[in-house]
C-alpha cells in the first residue's frame, strides 16, 4: 500500500494498480507526455524517408513541435480524404497534427497569360520570317486577322520566357499585332517537332502543328 498526497487530499494506492494510477495522475495533474522527443523524431523521419523515395505533391512541409508533442504536417489540400490518404501511404500516428498550408515552394511557378489587344482594336498583323534578310507580310483583312488572333488569344502557361528571342535552331516567326495606338509582338516557332508560342518575359505556350502551319501559309502566299 502507498499513500500519495495530492494537494489537500490523501490518496491510497493499493497493489498492482499503483503503476497505472500513477501514470494517469501524471498525465492529468502534471502534464506528463506518453511519447518522447526521440519517438517524435522517428515518426517525422519516416515521413522524410518516404519523400526521399516517392513523390507526394500534397505535402508542403512537416516538422516536430516538441512543446505540443506533435508532428505538424502541412497539406495543400487538408480535407479528411487527403489526411486519410497521407496516413495510408506514409504514416499513421495519433501524434500527427494536420494543418492547411498554401503551396509556397520553389516548384510553384507564376501563371502567365498572353498579353494581346482586343480583337476589334487591331488594324493589322505583320508576320516577320526572322530570316537573315527580313521578309515580312502585312495582313489587314478582318477575317485573316481574327484567324491569327485566335491562335494567341486566351493562352495561359507556367513556363517562363527568359530570353528576348526564342532560342532554337528551327523555324521562328515574329507576329506583331497593331492597334490604333500601339503594337504587341510575340513568336511562334518549331523546336524538336514541338510547337510553341512565346511572348518576351511573358511565358512560353505549347501550341499545335495546325496553328504553326496557319502562319506558314500566309508566308507562302
Amino acid at each position: 500500500m502507498l499513500l500519495l498526497k495530492v494537494k489537500q487530499y490523501d490518496i491510497i494506492l493499493i497493489g498492482d494498480n499503483v503503476k497505472k494510477i500513477l501514470v494517469i495522475l501524471c498525465l492529468l495533474l502534471v502534464g506528463c507526455s506518453s511519447i518522447s522527443n526521440e519517438e517524435l523524431d522517428a515518426i517525422n523521419n519516416d515521413i522524410i524517408i518516404y519523400l526521399s523515395n516517392n513523390q507526394y505533391d500534397n505535402l508542403v512541409f512537416n516538422y516536430v513541435d516538441y512543446e505540443d508533442k506533435k508532428i505538424v504536417v502541412g497539406l495543400s489540400d487538408n480535407s479528411v480524404e487527403k489526411q486519410e490518404d497521407f496516413k495510408e501511404k506514409i504514416v499513421d500516428s495519433k501524434y500527427i497534427k494536420f494543418v492547411q498550408s498554401e503551396v509556397i515552394n520553389d516548384d510553384v511557378k507564376k501563371e502567365y497569360t498572353i498579353n494581346i489587344s482586343n480583337l476589334n482594336d487591331i488594324a493589322k498583323v505583320v508576320i516577320n520570317t526572322m530570316s537573315q534578310y527580313d521578309s515580312t507580310i502585312e495582313i489587314t483583312d478582318k477575317k485573316d486577322i481574327e484567324k491569327i488572333y485566335n491562335i494567341f488569344y486566351n493562352r495561359t502557361t507556367n513556363k517562363e520566357s527568359v530570353s528576348k528571342n526564342p532560342e532554337n535552331d528551327d523555324e521562328v516567326y515574329h507576329i506583331i499585332f497593331y492597334d490604333k495606338e500601339s503594337y504587341t509582338g510575340m513568336y511562334i516557332y518549331a523546336d524538336n517537332d514541338k510547337y510553341y508560342l512565346e511572348q518576351t518575359d511573358n511565358g512560353i505556350y505549347e501550341t499545335s502543328l495546325n496553328d504553326f502551319n496557319t502562319i506558314k501559309e500566309y508566308i507562302k502566299n
